[in-house]
């Protein structure tokens, strides 16, 4: 039996963000203007021709595999392939102390803008619009600008992914990322929820950060963004 954590896309938008997902049969896909995360039971061509019916000329989809992605070029546009680790988490976080902590507010609506411009600049994965609904994103505000935030997205019970973990090149090295990470797994934990994340596996640098403060390395795969002819 597969471990939920393998086919995490698909078992978040049929558990915990199922609010916020459509789902028809075997074929999931996040609202567009929130993420754009596909998710399949099984991962075969009827269901991909499937997700084209579900999806607009020009949509962005990402999707998740190990061996291959069997898309239909003829409806299918390759944009990126990408190499993801992923990490789940195995200490508790009041082992850690972080400076930066008291600075933490929750992120809302009204930040939204400041959010985009963040990751757009610091790129930690697709961050839109409506991003924030999937909720608990907080940040650091240092001279009147966002410095640094983080927050939480795909949520297959019983697990909570931590997202959006980034920080404005001008305020790298305070350890305001630290801080923020472990003030959304704190929430996490206290919903009895495990988090967990993904990185890519080139950023050797952000891996070493996160087993520093109690992740592993548990699975790697790939991920492409394609686009629909």
């Amino acid at each position: 039996m597969s471990h939920i954590l393998d086919n995490m896309i698909w078992n978040a938008i049929t558990t915990g963000n199922a609010g916020i997902a459509v789902v028809d049969g075997d074929v999931g896909i996040y609202n567009p203007d929130i993420a754009p995360f596909a998710g399949m039971k099984e991962l075969d061509t009827t269901n991909l021709d499937k997700l084209y019916e579900m999806t607009a000329a020009g949509q962005r989809v990402a999707i998740h595999y190990f061996d291959s992605l069997p898309v239909d070029t003829n409806k299918w546009n390759t944009l990126q392939q990408m190499d993801i680790t992923q990490m789940l988490y195995e200490v508790p976080v009041s082992s850690f102390t972080t400076r930066g902590s008291e600075a933490i507010v929750p992120l809302t609506e009204e930040h939204v803008p400041a959010m985009l411009e963040l990751t757009k600049l610091t790129k930690p994965g697709p961050f839109l619009q409506n991003t924030i609904l999937f909720g608990n994103y907080f940040g650091i505000f240092t001279d009147g600008r966002l410095a640094a935030m983080a927050g939480q997205r795909m949520h297959p019970v019983p697990y909570m992914e931590v997202s959006a973990v980034c920080t404005h090149p001008d305020y790298r090295g305070r350890g305001y990322a630290k801080a923020l990470m472990l003030r959304v797994m704190q929430l996490i934990l206290e919903n009895s929820f495990t988090p967990f994340l993904h990185v890519l596996s080139s950023n050797a640098g952000a891996i070493q950060l996160y087993e520093s403060i109690g992740y592993r390395i548990r699975k790697q795969f790939y991920m492409d963004v394609v686009k629909r002819l």
